[in-house]
């Protein structure tokens, strides 16, 4: 039977019973191997060894894969898996096993794991050299849980520990040695959205919608280049986002990717879409029309004559006479010179600042800033808050400041740390090739319509 969600997707009706259906099928694979052993001796099995034999071309047309029957396996609470054990055992008349369950306690080990369990210190040794994803095993933390299996005589034969919501540990003994893998949780990604109308802030908005910080700040950052949220925002702009949530075991996990998104400031909406290149396999924001969020930089701003000092922590300074970091490049040229931004932003600083002279700061997003020192002059009609365009002119070349002479200084920071301007990998800014326009639009269309559906209705509801 199915069904329609909320996020307008359409999914098959839960199995009521799915623990039950595993361990009837655990013990139906556990007869597989019995009644192939025993070919030659069909004569001496029971009738009910018989009637589930007849029954195999059911369990073995479907039979999952080692790591799908682990992962299967590995989702059974503890008595559940005590009691496909037992059915296991007693199916290949082995001796009974037990598994048990270990929290880890604050200061534990795992040799105090092992002595606690029963099990013989060598066996840890045995157990640590199964193989590179015992390692994982080094790594355990208070609270965390291992289940270890063992025979009557304390021997290790098995042991499962979640590393983390992705992915498992499973220890296994065959053939007499300790086998050591990692497996990856099935993980199911469902599509939800939020939308939101800020009133004092877009954290708080945010809140409200009943989505993350961290999906606050994805936001924020897609926007970052054409929005200031720290001095842009007003009171009734609005969001609308699509965008992933990770699911395992029927518990969500984590927020994922945002697909798609709405940002309306001061009347202006801007639009971004997810879309991942078929050919490098890297995904990007777009505008619906093909153009990058992310805004390019130029290498240089300026038409120099030379580069009169580089990027590097130690440098003999001409006017204090010492050596100190020289954290920008600083190019020369006449006086006078045009100075341009190195790509879209806004101008967040703009006058004197120390020894660097008349200086202007531009923000480029939410990541990226730079900084234009030793300026003669500023451009006319420019001031603390003014939105540029790359390669637009802001100032002209001076020596102001602790200068020996006139020259630009300038600075490219990441998150506010410097990097080189001559070698820093720039963010790319080219749009959606040519050759992938039609996947492009195949593939965000359908997104495109849920978001512009989902702000209609979001105006029709606020009206």
């Amino acid at each position: 039977m199915a069904f329609i969600n909320k996020d307008f997707r359409f999914q098959e009706k839960q199995d009521k019973h799915p623990r039950l259906r595993w361990l009837l099928f655990a013990a139906g694979c556990a007869v597989l191997g019995v009644v192939i052993a025993n070919t030659n001796t069909e004569s001496s099995r029971s009738d009910a060894e018989i009637l589930v034999a007849d029954e195999l071309p059911a369990f073995t047309e479907n039979k999952p894969s080692p790591e799908t029957a682990a992962r299967l396996s590995f989702q059974l609470t503890l008595p559940e898996l005590q009691a496909q054990q037992k059915i296991i055992d007693d199916i290949n008349h082995e001796p009974p096993k037990q598994w048990r369950e270990f929290k880890v306690k604050s200061g534990d080990t795992l040799a105090a794991l092992f002595k606690r369990a029963g099990i013989k210190p060598q066996q840890l040794d045995e157990m640590m050299k199964s193989g590179k994803a015992a390692k994982q095993l080094t790594r355990i933390y208070p609270k965390d849980i291992l289940r270890i299996l063992t025979d009557d005589d304390k021997n290790l034969l098995g042991l499962r520990y979640e590393i983390d919501h992705a992915s498992y540990l499973m220890i296994e003994r065959k053939n007499g040695v300790l086998e050591a893998n990692t497996f990856k949780h099935e993980i199911e990604t469902r599509t939800a959205h939020a939308s939101g109308t800020i009133d004092s802030s877009l954290f708080l908005a945010g809140k409200e919608a009943g989505i993350s910080q961290n999906l606050i700040m994805e936001l924020a950052g897609i926007f970052g280049w054409d929005i200031d949220f720290v001095l842009d925002i007003r009171k009734g702009d609005s969001f609308t986002v699509v965008y992933e949530e990770l699911y395992h075991n029927g518990e969500k996990i984590k927020d994922g990717n945002i697909l798609t998104a709405e940002f309306v400031n001061q009347g202006n909406t801007y639009q971004a879409v997810r879309y991942t290149n078929p050919e490098t396999n890297r995904s990007e924001y777009f505008t619906p029309d093909g153009k990058s969020m992310r805004k390019a930089f130029l290498r240089s701003p300026v038409n120099f004559t030379r580069i009169s000092s580089g990027f590097t922590t130690r440098r003999y300074h001409p006017i204090l006479h010492k050596f100190r970091s020289h954290k920008g490049t600083d190019y020369a040229a006449k006086r006078g010179t045009p100075i341009v931004a190195s790509g879209d932003g806004k101008i967040v600083h703009r006058g004197r600042k120390g020894g660097y002279g008349r200086t202007i700061i531009i923000q480029h997003g939410t990541k990226y800033s730079t900084l234009y020192a030793h300026l003669n002059s500023y451009k006319r009609g420019l001031r603390v808050g003014s939105k540029v365009k790359q390669g637009q002119t802001i100032g002209f070349l001076g020596s102001s400041g602790l200068a020996s002479g006139p020259h630009l200084h300038y600075e490219f920071r990441v998150n506010g740390v410097h990097r080189n301007p001559l070698t820093v990998k720039l963010p790319t800014s080219k749009p959606v090739p040519k050759r992938y326009r039609a996947d492009f639009e195949l593939m965000t269309t359908p997104l495109l319509a849920q978001l512009n559906l989902l702000t209609r209705t979001q105006v029709a509801l606020n009206n």
